[in-house]
């Protein structure tokens, strides 16, 4: 997250209503983060690259009239689920924000596209489903549970203190097991030691968490919601419903930031 000015911030675009909100989200942070946008268009080999990189021009420069900034663009051959995370990684872009329409068919109990694609990334993706409601970020709710890999969320709200204030709100179950308990006086060190102010609020626990904490969002009119990948996929978790396909996709159009595990984090021992 070090020398932001010299980044970027990546949107895969299709050309759908759905990627113009990706881009208009995409627009607002660069502006606010002071860093560069990219467009990237993915095609399944070289045939149309000259065709796709005029059209993506074409949206470049509508950007500019309407946005007063002009994206660069890229256009790469390869499977999407593959070529957005290794061009976000290549380019060192320091968020990917894409688009989802939510899961259809199979995908309810599969997994949707959004959610294969994020997958293992080292770098952070922001899934949205329309237009942002407002230009800066005024609440963030960050739901917290009892796994180690939560660390990562707490240096991405530290991030975003930086560039805006927002009110942060800690999401936490209505059970008592100490892992929950160490990982909240791990985020209540580091937000402290941060001078972050944050509130604590608990679930009833009268429904899944997971819904509980995207009603909570609604009710507060939250402008975004952290979670955390799992770090592994197994049978059970997609059987059962994938937790992150649940926040991405949730009835509100919240957008929702997904991070991925980071090993060194894990063998630092994450929250407990």
């Amino acid at each position: 997250m070090n020398n932001i000015a010299k980044r970027t911030i990546l949107v895969p675009y299709d050309f759908t209503p759905y990627s113009d909100f990706a881009l208009q989200h995409g627009i607002q942070y660069a502006k606010i983060l002071k860093t560069d946008i990219t467009l990237l268009h993915i095609i399944p080999d070289l045939v149309t690259e000259n065709i796709m990189l005029e059209k993506l021009n074409s949206i470049a420069e509508e950007a500019k009239k309407t946005y007063h900034m002009k994206p660069k663009v890229l256009v790469k051959p390869g499977k999407i689920s593959k070529s957005i995370k290794r061009t976000a990684h290549n380019i060192n872009a320091i968020m990917v924000i894409m688009k989802t329409e939510g899961p259809k068919g199979k995908q309810k109990y599969f997994g949707s596209k959004a959610v294969k694609v994020m997958i293992g990334s080292d770098v952070p993706f922001i899934v949205v489903q329309g237009p942002p409601v407002r230009y800066t970020i005024k609440s963030v709710v960050v739901p917290i549970d009892f796994r180690s890999e939560n660390k990562e969320k707490l240096s991405w709200i530290n991030f975003l203190t930086k560039f805006y204030q927002p009110s942060i709100y800690l999401f936490r179950p209505n059970i008592t097991d100490y892992r929950i308990r160490n990982n909240l006086k791990f985020a209540t060190r580091f937000l402290e030691g941060r001078n972050i102010e944050f509130e604590l609020v608990h679930a009833r626990g009268k429904q899944d968490f997971v819904k509980e904490a995207i009603e909570f969002s609604y009710f507060l009119k939250a402008d975004i919601i952290i979670i955390m990948m799992s770090r592994f996929v197994t049978w059970d978790k997609v059987l059962l419903g994938l937790r992150e396909q649940k926040y991405i996709s949730n009835d509100y159009k919240i957008p929702v930031m997904c991070l991925n595990p980071r090993a060194d984090l894990h063998k630092l021992g994450g929250f407990y």
